[in-house]
């Protein structure tokens, strides 16, 4: 086996926790970050090897004597929005990053796969994101300016091993019920959701796997692959539940000039409290912004068979409901 010692952060997160599954059962020797003892608890359970500390401890190489690792997954990383203060996603993103770039120098790696985002790729409204997109020169969000700089920081580190970026677009299936997934829980619990019409781009999170797996073999040195399953528009999705599921919800579509103009009132909430409002001004431009991904480059180069937008529907609603997360029947 080529990489047989595999070093990974983020190994309890929606994108690392599967990918920690596969490298275990492809008989890889999985050495993983832990930052607390529950985590390492649960990871020696599955036999996997703990490094303990944070993306930004600076001296984990210490923990690697006598270990030879052939290659790095960095999948951890911070994805908050509407924070009163964003500077710790910079630090994780940023400064976490290049940290563990640094350790992949001081361990003689031979590759590094990197889990970016496709919001790094800056599409303009409207437009087909991929990876030759020129970014529209501003950010709709702290996180997308984050990671647009944390990957910039990526490509012009100085390596001494092959890099490779994964780029997904909204990781969604079995197993996330975080961030954006709360959205479709949310929908499929309501007769009358209330939604906006938008551009959908979705990941399937087995696809999210296989992609990051993949890039070891077939990821070629400083490129970027975008990972996208479909994209629809949220009233095609709307529609595509209704037919397969059992669902038979009417949305609300709020008007985007609507939710541009109650977005400030987040803001100011965010401002006098110390809780995080559902609503401000970054989270009202990335919803009315919306994202059309291609994921063309990663299919061809990456051998992915992507999963079209009824299985994923199919999986993920069964999912749910065997998770006691929504109440309807099976399909």
């Amino acid at each position: 086996m080529k990489y047989k010692n595999i070093f990974i952060t983020g190994s309890t997160g929606v994108v690392g926790k599967p990918l920690l599954k596969k490298l275990i059962e492809n008989g890889h020797n999985v050495y993983a970050l832990s930052r607390s003892e529950e985590n390492k608890k649960i990871l020696e359970s599955k036999g996997v090897s703990v490094v303990s500390g944070n993306i930004l401890t600076s001296n984990l190489i210490d923990q690697f004597k006598n270990i030879n690792i052939d290659a790095i997954f960095h999948v951890a990383g911070v994805n908050k929005m509407c924070s009163k203060n964003p500077q710790y996603m910079f630090d994780a993103n940023i400064d976490g990053t290049k940290n563990i770039l640094n350790l992949g120098n001081q361990l003689g790696i031979s590759r590094f796969v990197y889990t970016s985002s496709a919001v790094t790729l800056g599409e303009d409204l409207g437009s087909i994101g991929n990876e030759n997109s020129t970014h529209r020169g501003y950010y709709l969000s702290k996180y997308e300016e984050s990671k647009f700089l944390a990957e910039k920081e990526a490509f012009n580190y100085e390596k001494n091993f092959e890099f490779v970026s994964i780029n997904p677009s909204s990781v969604q299936g079995p197993g996330r019920v975080s961030g954006t997934a709360k959205l479709l829980i949310s929908t499929l619990s309501k007769t009358n959701p209330p939604l906006i019409r938008n551009n959908i781009s979705i990941v399937d999170i087995d696809d999210c796997t296989d992609g990051h797996y993949n890039a070891l073999e077939f990821g070629k040195n400083n490129e970027r692959y975008v990972l996208n399953s479909f994209q629809t528009s949220s009233e095609e999705l709307v529609n595509k539940l209704k037919t397969i599921s059992s669902w038979n919800g009417r949305p609300l579509y709020i008007p985007k000039v609507l939710l541009k103009a109650i977005a400030p009132l987040g803001d100011i909430y965010k401002l006098i409290s110390n809780n995080t409002p559902l609503l401000c001004s970054e989270s009202a431009r990335v919803l009315t912004h919306g994202h059309k991904y291609e994921g063309l480059k990663a299919k061809e180069n990456l051998n992915i068979q992507y999963t079209n937008v009824d299985e994923f529907i199919k999986k993920t609603i069964n999912w749910l409901i065997e998770e006691n997360y929504i109440s309807l029947s099976k399909i």
